[in-house]
C-alpha cells in the first residue's frame, strides 16, 4: 500500500507536466507553424521572381559567350584564308598552329597534301640504296663491321655533303660496333656539329639530326661508367642540347628570332621531328638529375641565334622543354590524321566549318574542322580542349555558377566533368559548333535560393523575431509552471519521507510503552531492555527533528555558527562519544585514530560534531554485516582532515556525484533497509562550506566508502 501511495505521489507531478506541455504545444507551436507556412508561401513567390530574373541574365550571358566563340573562330579562319591566299611559306602555318594550340593539315586543289612535310615527301639528292648498297650489305647482312667501316671511310671523302654525312654516320656506327668508341664519337661529331645546319636542305638536315641522336646514344654508356672524363659529360650536354634545338627549330625561329631576321632555310619532316622528340625526351628522363644542362659552358658551341633560344628556355630544367613535348604530342596527332586522311577526298562527307569529334584510339579523341580556301582544303585539329571555350569560365567566374561544354556526341569538352546533378540551364553553342551544348551548374548553393534569400531577409527576420517572442513567452511560462510542479513534487516527497521517518520511531515507542504498561514482560531485565529501546528510538527521533530544524534554518538563511579556535581532537572525541551507544548495540568495530600535535581549526564545535556524527551514522547504517568503522584525524598541507571509513556496500561514481544534494537517496522506496530522509549529507556539506572547507567521498561498490572533511588550520 505504501509503495502504491509513493508511486502516485511521485507520478502526480509528471501527469500535470504532460498537460502543461500539451497546452504549450497548442499555444506556441501551432501559431509558429502557421507563421512558418505563410512565410514559406511568401518565400516561394520571391524565389520564383528571382529565378525568372536570373534565368534571363544567364541566358544573355550564354548567348554572349557563344557569340564571342563563333566570332573568334571566324577571325581565325579569316587569318588562315589570308595566309594561304598570300602563299606564305609553311613555317607560317607552324606559327599559326603553335600560337593557337592546334595542328594544321593543308591539301591543294588536286586533293593532295602539301603541308606538313613528312619524310616520304623529301626529295633526296641521291638514292642511298644504290650509293651505299655494298656498305649496308657488309654492315647489316654480313655483319662484317671492319670492311664496312673501311668502305664508309672512303665515301666520307666525297665532296657531296649528303654522301659525306651519310658515310660518316655509317662509319661511326661500325666503329662503335667494333668497340672503338672514341673514334666513333669523333666521326659522329663531324656531322652532329656541322655548321651547315643553317644553310643545308631538308635531306641534309635530317642527317645532322640523326647524327646528334647517334652521338647522344654513343655517349650515354660512356657516362654511366664511374670514371668517365669530364669532357665526355660536356660533350653529352652539347649533343643533347643541339638535338633538342633541331627538334624544336621551328618554335625557336618563330618565338625568339627577331622579326627582321630570316627564318631557317629548312625544317625537319614532321615524322622525324616526332620520332626525335620521343627519343630526346626519353633520354632526358633517363639522365635527369645526372647529366643535366646546368652548365652554361654548353653555350660555347652554339650559334648566336641558338644562344638566345636557350637563354629564353633557361637551364634550370631544360630537358623538359614544353616545345619538344608539343612537337611530340601535337605532331603525333597530326601524323595520325595524315594517315587517316591522306587526301582531301576523305573529307568529302564533312560539313564545312563545323567541328566534329574524331576517335584516335579507345581512349583518345580530338576535334577537327574542315575549311575551304579557294581550291585548297584546310583541316584544323585540336587534341583535347577547344581553346576558345576558356572565356566561358571567365564570364561566369565568381557568380556561383560553372559552365560545361558538351560536343555533338554529348562528351564533356570544357569545364567540370564530374557533375552528377542536372544543369539548371542548357543552350546550344551554335555557329561552328552545331549540336554542341553549353550547360550551367551551381558550384555551391542554389544561386536562385541565394538571391531570393537576400530579397526575403526582412521576412525571415520579422518571422524569427515573432517566433522567438512566442517561444520565449512559452518558455518562461513553462519554466514557471515546471518550477511549481517540481516544488509540489518535492513537497509531496518530503511529506511522505518525513511521515515515514517520524511514524516509524513513534510506532516503535508506542508498542514498547504499551507493553510495559500492560505488564507483558518477564522480568525487570526485559523491562530495562524495552526502556533502552524506547530511549534509542527517542534519540533517533531527536536527530531527525534536529536535521529538519537545521534544514529549515538553512532554507531561511538563519543558521548561525559561532566560529572559535577549536581542537580537532576534541571534535573527534565528541563525535565518537555521540555514536558510542548506537555502535555498541550490535557487533561493530569502531577505531578512532588521532594524530598528535594537530593544529587548531576555526570552527563551530557543535556544527562540526554534527557533520561527523552524520557521517558516522551513515557508515553504521550502510555497513550491514561487516561493521568496521574508522575515524582518522590528521594534518595535511595546512589542512586538518577528518576521514570516516567503512567496509559497507559502497556506491557507484554516478551516485557519489549526487549524494550531497538535498533529499537525494540511493533507495527512495519507503521499504528501504536504511532509514533517513536524505538530509544528513546535504546538511554536512552546508556546514563544511560555511567553514570554507571541503567534503568529498571515495567509494567503490561492495568495498566501502571513505568520506573526507578538510578544514583550514589556524596558525
Amino acid at each position: 500500500m505504501k509503495s502504491v501511495l509513493s508511486k502516485r505521489l511521485n507520478s502526480s507531478g509528471y501527469g500535470q507536466l504532460r498537460w502543461v506541455i500539451l497546452l504549450l504545444a497548442v499555444a506556441v507551436i501551432l501559431p509558429t507553424v502557421c507563421l512558418l507556412w505563410f512565410m514559406s508561401q511568401a518565400v516561394k513567390n520571391v524565389q520564383l521572381a528571382a529565378r525568372q530574373k536570373l534565368m534571363a541574365v544567364y541566358e544573355d550571358k550564354l548567348a554572349d559567350a557563344s557569340r564571342e566563340t563563333n566570332e573568334s573562330w571566324a577571325k581565325e579562319l579569316e587569318r588562315v584564308d589570308k595566309l594561304i591566299d598570300q602563299n606564305l611559306p609553311s613555317d607560317v602555318f607552324d606559327n599559326l598552329s603553335k600560337a593557337q594550340e592546334y595542328s594544321v593539315i593543308v591539301y591543294d586543289e588536286n586533293s593532295r597534301r602539301f603541308y606538313p612535310l613528312i619524310s616520304t615527301d623529301v626529295k633526296l639528292p641521291i638514292d642511298p640504296a644504290e650509293e651505299f648498297a655494298q656498305a649496308w650489305a657488309l654492315e647489316f647482312a654480313q655483319q662484317s663491321f671492319t670492311e664496312a667501316a673501311k668502305l664508309y671511310e672512303e665515301k666520307a671523302q666525297s665532296n657531296n655533303d649528303y654522301i659525306r654525312f651519310s658515310a660518316l654516320i655509317g662509319w661511326s656506327r661500325c666503329l662503335a660496333k667494333l668497340g672503338d668508341m672514341q673514334q666513333a664519337i669523333e666521326a659522329c661529331k663531324k656531322v652532329a656539329f656541322s655548321p651547315e645546319e643553317e644553310t643545308c636542305d631538308t635531306a641534309t638536315l635530317m642527317l645532322i639530326a640523326s647524327a646528334r641522336l647517334l652521338l647522344v646514344q654513343l655517349l650515354k654508356p660512356e657516362l654511366e661508367r664511374d670514371q668517365s672524363p669530364l669532357k665526355d659529360h660536356q660533350l653529352f650536354q652539347d649533343a643533347l642540347a643541339m638535338l633538342l634545338k633541331v627538334v624544336s627549330r621551328q618554335s625557336m625561329a618563330i618565338s625568339f628570332l627577331p622579326s627582321d631576321q630570316n627564318m631557317p632555310s629548312s625544317f625537319l619532316p614532321l615524322d622525324q621531328s616526332v620520332f626525335l622528340a620521343h627519343r630526346a625526351l626519353d633520354l632526358s628522363q633517363a639522365t635527369e638529375g645526372i647529366y643535366g644542362l646546368e652548365n652554361p659552358m654548353m653555350l660555347e658551341n652554339m650559334m648566336p641565334g641558338d644562344i638566345e633560344f636557350f637563354e629564353q628556355m633557361m637551364l634550370d630544367d631544360p630537358l623538359k622543354w614544353q616545345s619538344v613535348s608539343n612537337i611530340r604530342d601535337d605532331g603525333g596527332l597530326t601524323l595520325a590524321m595524315i594517315d587517316r586522311f591522306p587526301t582531301a577526298a576523305k573529307l568529302q562527307d564533312w560539313t564545312t566549318d563545323q567541328f566534329r569529334q574524331l576517335q584516335l584510339d579507345e581512349q583518345s579523341i580530338c576535334y577537327g574542322v574542315r575549311h575551304n580556301v579557294g581550291g585548297n582544303t584546310v583541316l584544323l585539329l585540336q587534341p583535347s580542349q577547344i581553346w576558345s571555350f576558356h572565356h566561358y569560365a571567365d564570364i561566369f567566374r565568381r557568380t556561383g555558377v560553372t559552365c560545361r561544354i558538351l560536343d555533338n556526341l554529348g562528351r564533356p569538352v570544357d569545364g567540370d566533368v564530374l557533375h552528377h546533378e542536372r544543369p539548371f540551364m542548357r543552350l546550344p553553342v551554335g555557329g561552328y559548333f552545331a549540336d554542341w551544348q553549353a550547360e550551367l551548374y551551381f558550384t555551391g548553393d542554389d544561386i536562385f535560393e541565394t538571391t531570393a534569400r537576400r530579397q526575403i531577409a526582412i521576412y525571415i527576420w520579422a518571422g524569427v523575431l515573432v517566433i522567438v517572442l512566442i517561444l520565449a513567452v512559452g518558455g518562461f511560462a513553462g519554466r514557471a509552471v515546471g518550477r511549481q510542479i517540481k516544488l509540489s513534487r518535492l513537497k509531496n516527497d518530503f511529506i511522505a519521507t518525513v511521515s515515514h521517518e517520524l511514524k516509524t520511531p513513534l510506532a516503535s515507542m508506542r508498542v514498547l510503552v504499551d507493553t510495559l504498561l500492560e505488564g507483558n514482560y518477564k522480568d525487570q531485565q526485559q523491562a530495562t531492555e524495552y526502556l533502552q529501546l524506547t530511549g534509542k528510538e527517542n534519540e533517533r527521533l531527536s536527530r531527525l527533528i534536529d536535521n529538519f530544524l537545521t534544514f529549515s534554518r538553512m532554507e531561511r538563511n538563519k543558521q548561525a555558527f559561532e566560529m572559535v579556535r577549536t581542537s580537532p581532537a576534541a571534535i573527534a572525541h565528541a563525535a565518537a562519544a555521540a555514536v558510542k551507544t548506537e555502535f555498541s548495540q550490535s557487533p561493530c568495530r569502531f577505531d578512532v585514530n588521532i594524530r598528535d600535535d594537530l593544529p587548531d581549526v576555526l570552527a563551530d564545535h557543535d556544527a562540526i560534531v554534527t557533520v561527523l556524527v552524520n557521517l558516522l551514522d551513515n557508515a553504521y547504517k550502510y555497513s550491514y554485516d561487516d561493521k568496521r568503522i574508522e575515524l582518522n584525524v590528521f594534518a595535511q598541507d595546512r589542512l586538518v582532515c577528518f576521514c570516516v571509513s567503512d567496509h559497507g556496500i559502497g556506491m557507484s561514481r554516478r551516485t557519489a556525484k549526487k549524494i550531497f544534494k538535498r533529499f537525494y537517496q540511493v533507495d527512495r522506496s519507503l521499504s528501504r533497509h536504511a532509514q533517513g530522509c536524505g538530509l544528513g549529507l546535504s546538511i554536512a556539506k552546508f556546514i563544511v562550506d560555511a567553514h570554507k572547507g571541503s567534503i568529498s567521498v571515495d567509494s567503490e561498490l561492495g568495498k566501502g566508502s571513505t568520506f573526507t572533511v578538510k578544514l583550514p588550520a589556524v596558525n
